[in-house]
């Protein structure tokens, strides 16, 4: 993505890009704040932390601040874990469609429920979907030629950039929950879909590791040294991920104990 965010009219783009969703984050927050309705303000931290990953990755890749001939796989790999893996979970923290649903009009809200009730979303979120699309993605990416090819054609490596960043965004939405799904998710399926992903990222950085994958992308030391940066980078979020996972089961089953209760607590002896 480096050649997008080189050329003038591309950071424009991107540029366009962070500023649309901040602004309509930022009208929605003023519309609750005006009828007098409170919004969470972790949400909107972990809102402004995504942005700020995102932004990073696109308008200041790390790999452009490096030198000329330092090692540049490692770079590319810390942005591949803003891109992809942090950026996404403030994002799904920050449950934009909730907070869509709760000022836009009845009209347009109508239109979101429908998109995310569709067939489509159904089966983009179904937890094999989930996994496929994020886990498969990458090992396309890291182990085969593809890696070459989009460092040789700009427009695929945005695409193959773009892919990463909704994919990770797909999971992370998906673990975290926080806005509505299109069908009611079971206590154990988001772990199993965590615990699969975790392990499998692993497997890939040790691949990367042993094998010197992608070829030909840096010296022998340097692919070593961001193989290791995605195990341990990865495992840092995967730790954010399940500690946001949690949190949120915590707080349903907490919720639906205090019902239970006050179902309890109304009926008569």
């Amino acid at each position: 993505m480096a050649d997008a965010a080189v050329n003038p009219a591309g950071q424009l783009v991107l540029l366009a890009c962070l500023v649309l969703p901040v602004l309509g984050y930022g009208l929605g927050l003023r519309q609750l704040h005006l009828r007098g309705d409170r919004w969470p303000v972790g949400r909107t931290v972990a809102g402004a932390v995504g942005i700020g990953c995102l932004s990073a990755a696109l308008l200041f890749p790390p790999a452009r601040l490096l030198p000329v001939g330092a090692q540049s796989f490692p770079a590319h790999v810390s942005e591949h874990l803003l891109l992809a893996m942090l950026a996404p979970l403030g994002l799904a923290l920050s449950a934009p469609v909730t907070l869509a649903l709760r000022t836009l009009p009845r009209g347009a809200r109508d239109r979101v429920l429908a998109v995310v009730h569709s067939r489509f979303a159904r089966l983009l979120t179904l937890g094999p979907v989930v996994l496929l699309l994020d886990v498969g993605g990458l090992y396309a990416y890291y182990l085969t030629p593809l890696f070459a090819a989009a460092e040789r054609n700009a427009w695929l490596h945005l695409l193959l950039h773009l892919h990463m960043f909704l994919a990770g965004c797909l999971l992370s939405w998906y673990l975290v929950g926080r806005d509505p799904l299109p069908r009611p998710r079971s206590a154990r399926g988001p772990l199993v879909v965590l615990l699969l992903a975790a392990g499998s990222h692993d497997v890939l950085a040790k691949l990367m590791y042993a094998h010197a994958f992608p070829v030909g992308a840096d010296s022998a030391a340097g692919l070593r040294a961001g193989a290791q940066l995605l195990f341990y980078g990865g495992d840092v979020v995967e730790i954010l991920l399940a500690v946001a996972l949690l949190a949120q089961w915590y707080a349903r089953t907490g919720r639906e104990l205090r019902r239970e209760q006050r179902r309890m607590a109304a009926s008569p002896t």
